[in-house]
C-alpha cells in the first residue's frame, strides 16, 4: 500500500497562547532619555538650550505622546510654563511657538493644554505664536470647543493680520462646526478683502455646512488673483464633483500660460467632471 506524502508541519511557536503581534500605534513611544534632556533644557536659562528643547518636544506626534502617558503628564505644566516666557526676542518667540506645538500634539486630554493654548491665541504679542495656538487648537478639534469664540473673533478683526485670520478659518472648522455663529463667521469671511483668509474660509465653509454653492462662487472669483490662484484650484479639487459650478471658470483658466496653475486646475477639472475635461483635450 502507498500512502500519500504528507506536507510537513510548521514547528511548534515559541510564542506564548494569545500572544498578538502589537500595534505600530501602541508600539510608538518616546524615547525617554531624549525626552528628559528636552525637559531639562526647557527650564535652562541658555536661550539657546531652551529653543533646542522646545523643538525636540514639538516634534513628537500625538501617537508617540499617547503611548507614553508618564512623559505626557511630565510635559504638560513644563510646556505650559513656557508659554508664558516673557520676552520679544527670536528665540522667546520660537519657545513660545515651539511649546504650543507641542501642546497641540499632546491634545486634550488636559485642561490645561486649551486653557494655555486659548491664552497665547488671546494675549500673545506676537502673530506667529497666535497663529500656532490657532493650528494646535484646531488640531485638537472639538475637545476645543470652548476656543470657538476667541477664533471667530480673530477672523473678524483685520488687525490680526492675514496668516493668522486665515489659520483661524481652518481651525474653527474644526474645533465648532456646529458651534452657534460658525457658519455665519465663515460665511462672512469667504468675501473678505484678504484672498488668502477668503480661499480658507470657503473650504472651511464648505466642510462645516456640507454645501458647496457659497464656497464655490467664493473660490471661483479668486481664480483671476494671482496671490491665491492656486490655492483656489486646490480648493476646488478637494471639494470635487460637488463643484461643477466652477467648471466654466476652471476651462477659462486651464488656458493660463502660468504652468504651475494651469497644472493645478487641470487636476481640479479632471477630479470635477472628467466628461468635461476631456472634452476640452485636458
Amino acid at each position: 500500500m502507498r500512502f500519500a506524502s504528507r506536507t510537513p508541519l510548521p514547528p511548534p511557536s515559541t510564542k506564548p497562547i494569545g500572544w498578538q503581534q502589537p500595534s505600530r500605534k501602541h508600539a510608538m513611544k518616546i524615547n525617554q532619555r531624549e525626552f528628559d534632556e528636552y525637559l531639562a533644557g526647557l527650564a535652562q536659562d541658555d536661550p539657546a538650550v531652551r529653543e533646542k528643547a522646545a523643538r525636540g518636544l514639538a516634534k513628537y506626534s500625538n501617537t508617540e505622546w499617547q503611548g507614553t502617558p508618564d512623559a505626557m503628564s511630565a510635559a504638560v505644566p513644563v510646556l505650559a510654563k513656557a508659554t508664558r516666557l516673557r520676552g520679544a526676542t527670536p528665540s522667546d518667540i520660537t519657545v513660545r511657538a515651539e511649546s504650543a506645538k507641542a501642546l497641540g500634539n499632546i491634545g486634550g486630554e488636559s485642561p490645561v493644554v486649551v486653557a494655555e493654548l486659548l491664552r497665547l491665541l488671546k494675549e500673545d504679542s506676537e502673530s506667529g505664536v497666535r497663529t500656532e495656538a490657532a493650528h494646535a487648537l484646531g488640531k485638537i478639534g472639538e475637545r476645543a470647543e470652548t476656543a470657538s469664540r476667541a477664533l471667530a473673533a480673530v477672523i473678524s478683526d483685520p488687525d490680526s493680520g492675514d496668516i493668522l485670520r486665515g489659520e483661524a478659518t481652518w481651525a474653527l472648522a474644526r474645533v465648532g462646526p456646529l458651534a452657534p455663529g460658525t457658519a455665519a463667521t465663515l460665511g462672512a469671511a469667504v468675501d473678505d478683502r484678504s484672498g488668502y483668509v477668503a480661499v480658507r474660509a470657503a473650504e472651511a465653509l464648505w466642510k462645516v455646512s456640507g454645501d458647496a454653492g457659497r464656497a464655490v462662487l467664493a473660490l471661483v472669483a479668486r481664480l483671476a488673483d494671482p496671490t491665491v490662484r492656486h490655492a483656489a484650484a486646490q480648493a476646488l479639487n478637494r471639494i470635487g464633483p460637488g463643484a461643477k459650478g466652477a467648471v466654466p471658470a476652471l476651462l477659462i483658466a486651464a488656458k493660463s500660460k502660468d504652468r504651475l496653475f494651469r497644472e493645478s486646475v487641470v487636476m481640479a477639472l479632471r477630479k470635477i467632471d472628467s466628461v468635461a475635461a476631456t472634452k476640452a483635450g485636458l
